[in-house]
């Protein structure tokens, strides 16, 4: 955030810096959503005075823009407090996903605007209007719409600023909003300047541009809020630091399957562990109980740590992996292995082991990339009664030679 920006964030919302408690992040959103509204509405009325001084109805119809910027300010102060609701019955892991549909609303609605402008952008460029008669414009004139201009964007970098520090697109969308409104009164201002250089179509070349700008941005936000409305992947970042974070407990010998779903401020995260399979049941739950406590402290919300006992100490264990890893790193269909597991008494040995697939492999390809792995572990241990299991895992890691 901007000094200015904290400064208003410090005075006005009690415990500003807890930025993943529901409060306090509603608290943010009321906050922006309430300056935007005074905002729209004092520069709506200046607009509307100013274009009737002017005789100018595209200022007047930017004046109907500012007003309609207030819907998305209500649908945002609505997400908000929709947001901070408990769980019920009916939503049993809380209501935080409706900043997303509030982001959602808003980007539909910066669509609709850009289609409005480029709609009349295109009409003025086709039919152009006299200007003779018309009041010029001044360079006082000029300088109150850059600056109304300008006041927009700085509501726009207020509500930018509040979005990044509590991570939410929907402040994030209304940011953009605000952007639109400052660029709808350039075009205005783009106009008004073609009076004097008796040019009535150069606000509609200026505001085609913008349209298809704000058009563009208005889909990609709405991109932005349904893709976590389905239901995203995982970071890099994200299952790097889980990883980290549950091998640094010690008897954990490594980590798979790790999946993170972000629901608002919410995070509902599992990952499988693999442990020795000598290792006390009670200890096993232990280390569980410590990987979630630490996985909650970087993502809030709920953890879920399924164990792997596996058998570390088995004779065989070490040949069989170098085994199985050449069989994966020769075959481009197959990504890395987990779970390796070898049991028995002598003669009547047994093991298995999962291994991840490219996500777009074929399920009429399983049956020979198993046979694949399965005659690499044969080659050398040929009484083995081996299975392997095949799986398509998002956060695996290719292996390298």
């Amino acid at each position: 955030m901007d000094p200015v920006t904290r400064w208003i964030a410090r005075l006005t919302i009690r415990d500003w810096e807890r930025v993943h408690d529901p409060d306090v992040r509603s608290r943010y959103g009321l906050l922006e959503g309430w300056v935007s509204i005074v905002g729209n509405l004092v520069l709506a009325a200046i607009k509307v005075l100013l274009g009737l001084a002017l005789q100018s109805a595209g200022l007047i119809a930017d004046a109907v823009h500012s007003l309609s910027d207030m819907a998305s300010s209500v649908v945002v102060i609505l997400s908000f407090h929709v947001s901070r609701k408990p769980p019920d019955p009916e939503h049993p892991f809380g209501h935080a996903k409706a900043e997303y549909v509030a982001t959602l609303v808003v980007s539909l609605l910066m669509i609709m605007a850009g289609f409005q402008i480029g709609q009349e952008s295109v009409m003025g460029m086709l039919h152009g209007s006299a200007v003779a008669g018309l009041p010029p414009l001044t360079w006082g004139l000029f300088a109150a719409l850059v600056v109304l201009a300008l006041a927009k964007e700085a509501m726009g970098g207020f509500s930018r600023g509040l979005g990044r520090q509590i991570d939410s697109n929907a402040l994030a969308a209304d940011a953009w909003h605000h952007r639109t409104d400052a660029l709808s009164t350039g075009i205005v201002i783009v106009g008004l300047w073609g009076r004097n250089l008796g040019l009535p179509w150069l606000d509609g070349v200026a505001g085609l541009l913008v349209a298809l700008w704000i058009c563009y941005t208005g889909a990609k936000l709405a991109y932005d809020a349904v893709s976590p409305l389905l239901g995203e992947s995982a970071s890099e970042q994200q299952i790097a630091s889980l990883r980290a974070i549950a091998q640094s407990v010690p008897g954990v010998v490594s980590t798979h399957d790790i999946k993170v779903h972000n629901y608002g401020h919410f995070y509902f995260t599992t990952l499988h562990c693999e442990l020795s399979d000598r290792m006390d049941v009670h200890k096993m739950h232990e280390v569980s109980v410590i990987i979630e406590t630490r996985v909650l402290k970087r993502f809030p919300g709920e953890c879920v740590v399924h164990m792997d006992p596996v058998n570390l100490y088995h004779p065989w264990l070490h040949s069989v992996s170098d085994a199985i890893k050449d069989a994966v790193v020769q075959h481009p269909q197959l990504v890395e292995f987990r779970d390796l597991n070898l049991w028995g008494d002598p003669g009547q040995e047994r093991g298995e082991v999962e291994v991840s697939v490219v996500p777009d492999t074929p399920e009429t390809a399983y049956a020979a990339l198993q046979e694949h792995i399965a005659a690499q572990v044969r080659r050398q241990f040929p009484a083995l009664d081996f299975t392997v299991h095949l799986k398509v895992d998002f956060t695996a890691q290719p292996l390298t030679p």
